[in-house]
């Protein structure tokens, strides 16, 4: 898109780059229990173990608090990449920049609604609901002004 826009600048591609890495990660957080249910595991081995979590635990669906720090250590990463790309939404004009600004809120809330479960994913997945819309068109206006 950056090049239909004549904006595939280095810096741009960067932002790009950070931004769809982070919402790839988010949909993985947000998936976990529907992956496991297709033999499906997107943590990293060596950060799982880091945590004390192995596949079994994830498997028996245990939000227990080694889960718990794994998933805010995926979530804080996810939440540093979105926000590391978030540039990109002002250096996109018009609607365009505005629908980018969507997506990155998008991607915050889905990681706040997984903060707001303690992490339980396994029982409580994460989705966007109508008032969510409202609060990410706010944000999406008051974070980036013009």
């Amino acid at each position: 898109m950056l090049h239909l826009f004549r904006a595939a600048t280095a810096q741009n591609i960067g932002w790009s780059d950070a931004i769809c890495t982070a919402l790839q990660l988010v949909n993985f957080w947000q998936d976990v229990a529907i992956d496991l249910r297709k033999d499906r595991i997107y943590f990293p081995r060596d950060e799982m173990a880091r945590h004390g979590v192995s596949e079994a635990d994830l498997f028996a669906a245990r939000a227990d608090a080694p889960f718990r720090e794994l998933m805010a250590f995926q979530v804080s990463r996810a939440r540093a990449l979105l926000e590391s790309g978030a540039p990109l939404a002002r250096a996109v004009a018009g609607r365009s920049g505005f629908e980018l600004r969507l997506v990155v809120e998008g991607g915050l809330r889905i990681l706040e609604k997984i903060d707001g479960v303690r992490a339980d994913v396994f029982r409580h997945r994460p989705a966007l609901r109508g008032p969510d819309w409202l609060l990410m068109l706010w944000r999406a206006a008051a974070r980036y002004p013009r």
